[in-house]
């Protein structure tokens, strides 16, 4: 770096050192410079390196002011350099009143966009009533500041001009309050009534885009990103230039207020840090989806996608910048360290660059599942085609979902990749009443009943589905109609009914001397003794030109759901299905005398993991990704 530098001062406090480069360099060479001089320090345990840049317009290009999380980009550096300086800056000798570097996921060309944190500030609210024929609030608030040789960084005031808010330094604000007080006991006699309230351990976050005067809602755009972030602005001012938006916080709420601007301002509105629970045959093909379209979606659609950590059972692989998706198996086994689920999710969502974090759920277990209210309540997206949550308490789920600015989807939960939620959602969301939802949900049953035709044993066509990989390892999983039922429970839910598990009758496939056999192998060892049963309700069903199918149903009208073997007409759309697909039918006030049928694959890794990609994608859309 010395053949870059032209000059160095050490400042007198020796806290500080700054450093003058040649801005006509290439931004990824000052950015591997800065790095490496950075990190050399820091790794000997010196005092925090605070970089300010300074802009020279004569030259045909300037630092970025993303100088971070360029340098993470261009020059590959971890992005925990970046991360710690902010939070270092709240407790180093160095002024708070600097600027600090923010990301972009490109160079930028011109410097249109900054922002400063003033922090150890205090927020005063003034309230007066009765103030006819007195000097104003502002007035008085002016002169006693004047007065004291204090300094207002911000201030506020209503329309009724008695209501007056503003920020002192924590080091002045006694002094202030104090005389503010002296001041308004004084008044009171003439029948004004004050009130001061002091709110402290505050932070001024204040953003500059040059480009606001040009861009309406620039303003509205950043108080939405904070509120994503779940961060509560105390107090906003907006200069008549609509290039600055300058807000009052709690200091501890500085963290994901810069996650916020940087999201709005420098990523692109839907960059996301993803992080996928569960690489296996589920996981693993969505891991590959996001892999091959990754590319188009950040070209075609400004979606960002970066996984920044997966996790198994057992191990676990994490990343500052994003895994390479290409060799995910390779680096999970070089490179895995043990899993750890804490540690997990806050890696994935402390990233102070990326606002946006979604959490994939790819496995089938309740623990997994249990954790979703944490992930909501600390404002991260979760996605899961595991029906365990869903068929469980769900209401404290969706109330907080709503209450955090985040998003629950769960699509591939019913159907794999058939739109069948969302279907539901969007009829009911235009005015359409459901009646009715029926329908064959379970791929592997689908499969069973659609080659039970002939002279086939049950127990043949069983084995048969089992070792081409229909069924789970144990038949029983399938056969005793469980996982039928939570998913009529999560439609049922989603039509607005109040059901648990343990409303829905279910009609067993299994025999019941079966149902305590020790293992799978015994039970299909033990399963061809029962064969003539299901037989005979075959052969009864084929006399009246019917066929069996194994259905679940959803009875809104009559607030109830059922799991059952039934007999439909051969020429019913439910007796044409074939292989394991699904159909779901449903009957509302719009489609009472023709039903709207969806069919396709309801089962299978890829559709599976694409209606679990297909929620990402539209978890990004409501996130601001162009349609």
């Amino acid at each position: 770096m010395c053949s870059n530098v032209y000059s160095s001062a050490l400042l007198c406090d020796c806290d500080s050192v700054c450093v003058c480069v040649d801005c006509r360099l290439s931004t990824a060479n000052i950015f591997l410079s800065f790095s490496l001089f950075i990190l050399h320090h820091l790794s000997n345990s010196t005092t925090l390196f605070t970089v300010h840049h300074r802009r020279v317009h004569s030259f045909s290009s300037s630092i970025s002011p993303s100088f971070f999380g360029v340098l993470a980009s261009q020059a590959r550096i971890s992005l925990s350099l970046s991360l710690g300086i902010y939070q270092s800056l709240q407790t180093s000798k160095i002024s708070n009143n600097c600027v600090f570097p923010t990301m972009s996921s490109e160079p930028v060309a011109k410097d249109n966009k900054d922002f400063d944190i003033i922090d150890n500030v205090v927020l005063v609210n003034v309230k007066r009533t009765g103030v006819s024929g007195l000097p104003s609030t502002t007035s008085v608030i002016s002169g006693i500041m004047e007065g004291l040789g204090a300094k207002v960084l911000l201030s506020s005031q209503d329309s009724s001009k008695g209501t007056v808010c503003f920020v002192v330094y924590e080091k002045e604000v006694d002094a202030v309050a104090a005389a503010l007080e002296s001041r308004f006991q004084k008044e009171s006699v003439d029948g004004c009534h004050s009130k001061v309230e002091v709110i402290p351990n505050c932070s001024i976050l204040s953003a500059v885009d040059q480009e606001g005067a040009d861009s309406p809602g620039v303003g509205v755009s950043f108080i939405n990103a904070q509120a994503k972030e779940n961060v509560n602005v105390l107090a906003i001012a907006q200069g008549g230039s609509e290039t600055t938006v300058t807000v009052v916080l709690k200091k501890e709420d500085c963290t994901r207020a810069l996650q916020a601007f940087n999201s709005r301002f420098y990523l692109s509105k839907t960059t996301i840090a993803m992080g996928i629970v569960g690489p296996g045959l589920i996981g693993a093909t969505l891991l590959d989806q996001i892999r091959d379209q990754a590319a188009i979606l950040k070209k075609d659609f400004d979606i960002d996608l970066r996984v920044m950590g997966i996790i198994g059972s057992t191990r676990m692989i994490l990343s500052d910048l994003g895994i390479d998706l290409s060799r995910w198996r390779e680096l999970q086994k070089e490179k895995g360290e043990v899993a750890d689920m804490e540690k997990f999710t806050q890696h994935v969502h402390g990233n102070q660059f990326i606002g946006n974090t979604i959490l994939v759920d790819c496995t089938a277990d309740s623990n997994v599942a249990s954790l979703y209210y944490e992930w909501l309540r600390r404002g991260i997206h979760v996605i899961t085609p595991n029906k365990k949550a869903n068929s469980g308490p769900l209401d404290q789920l969706r109330a907080l979902q709503r209450q955090s600015y985040t998003h629950y989807f769960y699509e591939a939960t019913v159907g794999a990749g058939l739109p069948i939620i969302s279907t539901l959602r969007g009829l009911q969301e235009t005015g359409d009443k459901i009646l009715r939802i029926e329908g064959i949900f379970s791929g592997t049953l689908s499969y069973i009943f659609n080659s039970f035709i002939g002279e086939r044993a049950f127990s043949e066509v069983v084995r048969e589905a089992k070792q081409a990989g229909y069924t789970e390892p144990d038949p029983r999983d399938d056969l005793s109609g469980t996982d039928v039922a939570r998913k009529v429970i999560i439609l049922a839910r989603e039509s607005g009914l109040k059901l648990e598990l343990s409303d829905v009758p279910v009609q067993s496939l299994v025999p019941e001397p079966l149902q305590v056999s020790s293992s799978a192998e015994q039970f299909m060892q033990q399963l061809p003794q029962f064969d003539q049963d299901v037989a005979k309700k075959r052969h009864d069903a084929e006399a009246a030109g019917e066929v069996l199918r194994y259905v679940g149903v959803v009875d809104v009208v009559n607030q109830k759901g059922s799991v059952e073997l039934r007999r439909y007409k051969k020429d019913h759309p439910f007796a044409r299905l074939s292989g394991s697909d699904n159909i779901i039918s449903f009957t509302t006030t719009r489609y009472k005398d023709h039903p709207l049928i969806i069919i396709g694959p309801g089962a299978g890794a890829q559709v599976t993991a694409g209606g679990v990609f297909g929620d990402v994608v539209r978890v990004a859309s409501y996130l601001g990704a162009p349609s």
